[in-house]
């Protein structure tokens, strides 16, 4: 089960207190939002590049899952 928000963190985002980009949870895996449509993942050091939906800045993510929904496209 998620716990916390991660979002972005540029200050120049338009949504207030930034864009949710997905829900971490317990275990230290991600699961992104449905509206995040691109994120590159780094499988040999346990890393993400998560774009934000809405201003398009990448935010990292180091962690042992991510889980996203069909429709989201690697970029």
């Amino acid at each position: 089960m998620s716990r916390s928000l991660w979002r972005c963190r540029n200050p120049a985002c338009p949504v207030p207190h930034g864009a949710v980009l997905g829900r971490l949870t317990s275990e230290g895996g991600l699961v992104l939002d449905p509206a995040v449509t691109g994120f590159r993942c780094y499988l040999d050091t346990r890393r993400a590049m998560v774009a934000c939906p809405a201003c398009g800045t990448a935010r990292e993510f180091r962690g042992g899952a991510i889980v996203s929904s069909p429709d989201a496209s690697i970029r």
